[in-house]
């Protein structure tokens, strides 16, 4: 019966006289729903293809680039990468009308520019830096001050002579640290005793490279003031720039000062900070309740505050232009307000200090005011891309960064999220009292998606260069930012007004107020339970992962961005089978933190504080570094420090060479930062002066072994490559290569061990 046929396929069999047949139960099934599966990936194909723009691609490619070039082992070339982009980008134009082959070439000759404009701006902001420490007078012009608690404060200063420096040696800038400042400001030339260094390299692998970023701020010594300040015997002359940077800092510092008298403590501070950038003078438990409650970006001028600023002052020169009848009529008071919000803008960045985070959001921001200027829709994924081409062809090394990688996943997930939400159904309400209440919903719902978007698509990349995630964001978001938006800035722009005609103090105390408001949501979330979750740290490659599924979702306009799952699941499947070393040694050699089982040790001192707070953090604990339970398990004398090792008997820290040479064979990692010689081979895994001096900071784990029976492997890896020289870490002169000395445990000798060496610059 044909009946009888339905969900089944006959299949043929030759055989005899005739054809016989074998039916599978269910068949007819799964092939409707393989033609319901290629019918849906090829619409969403036809949509993909229908909707494809380039210029979201580019900045991707972009970006790819400029990794290439910081990852690279070596520093590269420029001519032969500058010719083959040079040459890509020509042959993509003689090829435009053939659509796939000129967006292949365009895609390409976009990751040449991208590593061609790295290599271009290391080149420009090249300059000297200190290749060890060095102590002595210096004597310059102060370019910058921010004051900092206790009366003490941070400068940055334009060296023009050093002791001990030939001046075809001294760095553009150092920055110091001042116990006390008195009358000192920004413009003035001093002379002052300081002990310097170059700028730290990682305190961890795959950390915060500082030293790289103090090379693209020009700065090559970082250090403290170790004497009095005296005036410079000759004035040392500023540049026409410099000499407007210290106006514009001079004026920063008054109006901090200002706020701070106005309004006492840390809600005077922070008030400061949403206006000046100042950000010196908050105090520490402030600084970690806004941080555990997801609030620490308010203090940062960043894309909050220029939107904030920007679109009040949007609305208000509209408002009044809309008092004159011949603008509105002939002139367009909406596209002359975006205009006239620009100058303004310009000038709360150069004023907040012209922070990397600033700059960037302003730039998005003027992108908005001119796309409504010139009548076009100013919420889209094409001026994200548009803004993140520029930075990253003016500055590349901001991608490196947790801001532009926060900062651009939040904007590029809002705006689709954004296209998704004017995509909706909207309903219609006939009395007033209706579409008033739909709309208090409405925003209310805006809000709560926002703060949802916002903080899932950062999340990731906090987690990657913080290992924390803020679990209770959305709650303390939620109610924060309805307080600064609707209290903080709006008070903040009638104080600036009001400043000049001595009525601020006023402001600025309800300004005050309201900060008070702020923090004590944040100081509130902050204690709930769970609030701040502390992740060990997990590889890059699971960041790029991340990274790859908001750029699928950002790109993607059809459902096929469901595709975006994949990366985001092996993202977390990565991530979450991280493995924890068991030991992290500074990149100075006298630090250390060790793990057996779940129980840390530090083989540190008080200066290396920071560092050892980092090293808590990625190892997923959230104790401070002073923390008593830390050195519970610590044997110290005059001559080194001995912890428990996993996988081991002992991590071993010598300060002398007698001390290691008795240490030879009865600890499983020996570490020191003087030259150990061959004698110690066969007997233990040996990092020694050589090493750390090239390699910078190292991570050791402790890998199963091979085959049952056999001892751990070790596994040391670097912050940096030890045979490699960049222009922000350069080799040492005397340390060609850096030596690992590596055999079995004591505790358990085998030729078979396998001990590697791997580096993670990034």
């Amino acid at each position: 019966m044909p009946g009888n046929e339905r969900g089944r396929v006959r299949v043929g069999v030759l055989g005899g006289r005739g054809t016989g047949s074998l039916v599978l139960p269910g068949a007819g099934r799964i092939g409707r729903a393989l033609d319901i599966v290629k019918a849906w990936l090829a619409a969403g194909m036809a949509t993909e293809i229908a909707a494809f723009e380039l210029a979201l691609v580019v900045p991707v490619f972009l970006g790819l680039g400029v990794i290439a070039y910081f990852a690279a082992p070596d520093e590269p070339d420029l001519l032969v990468p500058l010719i083959s982009t040079l040459a890509l980008a020509a042959a993509a134009v003689a090829l435009r009308r053939r659509w796939w082959l000129h967006v292949g070439l365009v895609c390409v000759a976009a990751t040449g520019a991208g590593f061609c404009s790295a290599k271009l701006r290391t080149l420009g902001v090249a300059a000297p830096q200190l290749s060890r420490s060095l102590s002595g007078n210096v004597t310059g012009l102060v370019l910058s001050l921010e004051a900092r608690l206790g009366g003490s404060a941070r400068v940055i200063i334009r060296p023009a002579s050093m002791e001990g420096l030939a001046a075809d040696a001294m760095p553009g800038k150092i920055r110091l640290t001042l116990r006390k400042v008195g009358d000192l400001e920004a413009g003035d030339s001093i002379t002052i005793k300081a002990v310097m260094r170059p700028p730290p390299p990682p305190a961890l692998p795959g950390g915060y490279d500082f030293a790289r970023d103090a090379f693209f701020d020009g700065i090559g010594a970082v250090g403290f003031a170790a004497g009095k300040i005296a005036p410079a015997a000759a004035p040392v002359e500023p540049t026409r720039a410099e000499a407007f940077n210290i106006w514009i800092d001079n004026q920063r510092n008054r109006l901090t000062r200002r706020i701070v008298e106005a309004v006492p403590g840390e809600n005077g501070a922070i008030a400061a900070s949403q206006v000046t950038g100042k950000r010196g003078q908050i105090p520490g438990d402030a600084n970690d309740a806004l941080r555990a409650s997801g609030l620490y970006h308010v203090v940062s001028i960043s894309g909050l505050h220029m939107a904030l600023f920007a679109g009040g002052l949007f609305a208000l020169i509209r408002a009044l232009l809309a008092l004159s009848r011949r603008i509105v009529l002939y002139r367009g008071a909406k596209e002359l307000a975006a205009l006239l919000s620009l100058l303004p803008a310009a000038a709360y960045t150069l004023f907040s200090g012209a922070e990397v985070a600033t700059v960037r959001s302003f730039l998005m921001t003027a992108i908005v005011l001119l796309a409504v200027a010139l009548g076009r829709s100013a919420i889209t994924r094409r001026n994200v891309a548009l803004a993140a081409s520029f930075i990253l062809l003016t500055t590349p090394e901001q991608l490196l960064g947790p801001s532009f990688q926060m900062s651009f996943a939040a904007v590029a997930m809002l705006v689709t999220a954004h296209d998704v939400w004017n995509r909706r159904r909207r309903m219609q309400f006939a009395t007033m009292w209706e579409r008033a209440i739909a709309s208090g919903l409405t925003l209310l719902l805006a809000m709560m998606l926002t703060t949802l978007v916002a903080s899932l698509a950062t999340a990731p990349f906090s987690a990657y260069h913080f290992h924390r995630l803020t679990l209770q964001s959305l709650v303390s978001n939620l109610v924060a930012t309805p307080i600064v938006s609707f209290l903080m800035m709006p008070l903040a722009l009638l104080a600036v007004i009001a400043e000049p005609f001595g009525y601020g103090a006023l402001f600025w105390q309800a300004m005050g107020w309201s900060v008070g408001l702020f923090m004590q949501v944040a100081r509130h979330v902050a204690t709930w339970p769970g609030s701040d979750l502390v992740l060990p740290q997990f590889s890059s490659l699971a960041l790029c992962l991340f990274s790859l599924a908001l750029v699928l979702l950002t790109i993607m306009r059809s459902r096929l961005a469901v595709f975006a799952l994949m990366p985001l699941s092996f993202g977390v499947a990565v991530a979450a089978v991280a493995s924890t070393p068991v030991a992290i040694l500074g990149a100075n050699g006298h630090a250390a933190l060790v793990r057996k089982g779940d129980s840390l040790t530090s083989l540190a001192e008080r200066s290396d504080a920071f560092a050892v707070q980092q090293w808590l953090l990625a190892m997923g604990d959230r104790r401070k570094p002073d923390d008593p339970g830390l050195v519970e398990q610590r044997q110290c004398d005059k001559e080194g420090c001995s912890a428990p090792i996993e996988g081991g008997d002992v991590f071993m820290l010598d300060r002398t060479v007698n001390a290691a040479e008795e240490d030879c064979g009865h600890v499983s990692v020996l570490a020191g930062t003087f030259a150990i010689g061959t004698s110690c081979a066969g007997e233990g895994i040996v990092l020694n002066r050589d090493m750390i001096q090239a390699a910078g900071s190292m991570a050791i784990y402790a890998d199963p072994p091979a085959r049952e029976g056999q001892a751990a492997r070790w596994r040391v890896v670097t912050a940096r490559d030890s045979g490699a020289s960049r222009p922000w870490a350069p080799l040492p002169a005397s340390k060609a290569k850096a030596a690992v000395i590596a055999a079995a445990p004591a505790t358990a000798p085998d030729s078979s061990m396998d001990t590697t060496v791997q580096n993670d610059d990034d």
